[in-house]
């Protein structure tokens, strides 16, 4: 009776020990590190796509959007260019308000005023030149 559970022990053990030697060497080989190592590869394959779809994606649209830009300012600039070749000179510009036209003409003709005003004035000579010597001229006359 010994003999046999001295054999089942045996049996038992060698049963454990398949067991518990599969598992180990199946967490510890080198083909199991690989299998890790496999995977985590791919999983980092797999986010550098879609970094990069994200990327062409980004770029995508700001291309579109620059293209938008640059159409609508080819088209302001047709359009301003339009406005200036155009011959009509009594018709104002659209960029300025009526408001503003009228404080330009109205500041146009003072100005006009104002420089008829002094050119009347030149007539007479300033006062370092009106014949006597005055100021830094003066000295310059008693040295000779």
């Amino acid at each position: 009776m010994s003999w046999i559970v001295g054999s089942l022990l045996v049996v038992a053990g060698m049963v454990l020990g398949f067991f518990l030697a599969r598992y180990w060497l199946q967490n510890h080989s080198d083909s199991s590190r690989l299998n890790d190592e496999v995977t985590q590869s791919k999983e980092q394959l797999a986010q550098y796509q879609r970094e990069v779809a994200e990327h062409f994606a980004t770029a995508n649209a700001l291309v579109k959007q620059l293209a938008d830009t640059q159409a609508k300012l080819q088209s302001y600039l047709n359009h301003s260019a339009d406005i200036l070749q155009r011959s009509d000179d009594d018709k104002p510009l659209p960029f300025f308000s009526e408001d503003t036209i009228r404080q330009l003409r109205v500041a146009n003709t003072v100005n006009r005023d104002s420089r008829s005003d002094k050119h009347d004035a030149g007539e007479h000579a300033p006062r370092d030149y009106a014949g006597s010597a005055s100021g830094l001229l003066k000295g310059e006359q008693k040295r000779k």
